[in-house]
């Protein structure tokens, strides 16, 4: 499996430094407000970029897979803020960030996504699915290195999110 070696976690660890990021997010203007009922397109497109990674996934393209699964991620999750609080986001830390301290995610789902990034975090790039995104778009060099496993890493934590805010959104 790729390792991004070298590299310092920046999501907060505490929550008063999860507090202060989201405060930074909202002066930095991160979040917009939404039309009502705007969740579900939010969430439309979720599912629509999920379908497509477990396409490239079955494909064997474990680049598009990353990126597409990680638009699932961003989008559910808009999906979920849009419903929940009005409000979506566009930087994905501020979102996930948001999510937890708006108590939209639960702390076990919060603790398995943080896993997961501290797994492949760099120093720009706040989480695993981001980072991945980024060389899977942009990286001629390390993209090739992609596994199977990163792909299914990623895929995995995109259905099960884009599956639980469904049941959210819709409760």
């Amino acid at each position: 499996m790729m390792r991004l070696n070298g590299i310092r976690i920046k999501l907060p660890k505490t929550e008063k430094g999860a507090v202060n990021f989201l405060n930074n997010c909202e002066r930095r203007k991160r979040f917009v407000k939404d039309v009502k009922g705007h969740y579900k397109k939010h969430l439309k497109k979720a599912k629509h970029d999920l379908y497509r990674a477990i396409d490239e996934f079955e494909d064997g393209c474990w680049d598009w897979t990353i990126v597409k699964s990680y638009y699932a991620i961003f989008h559910a999750g808009n999906a979920l803020l849009s419903r929940k609080k009005g409000v979506f986001s566009k930087d994905h830390s501020c979102l996930i960030i948001a999510l937890k301290i708006w108590d939209l995610i639960g702390n076990e789902l919060f603790s398995r996504l943080r896993k997961v990034y501290e797994r492949f975090s760099d120093t720009v790039s706040l989480d695993l699915s981001f980072q991945l995104r980024k060389i899977s778009q942009y990286d001629v060099d390390l993209w090739e290195d992609l596994t199977r496993e990163d792909a299914k890493l990623v895929l995995d934590s995109a259905k099960e999110f884009v599956e639980w805010v469904e049941g959210e959104v819709f409760d």
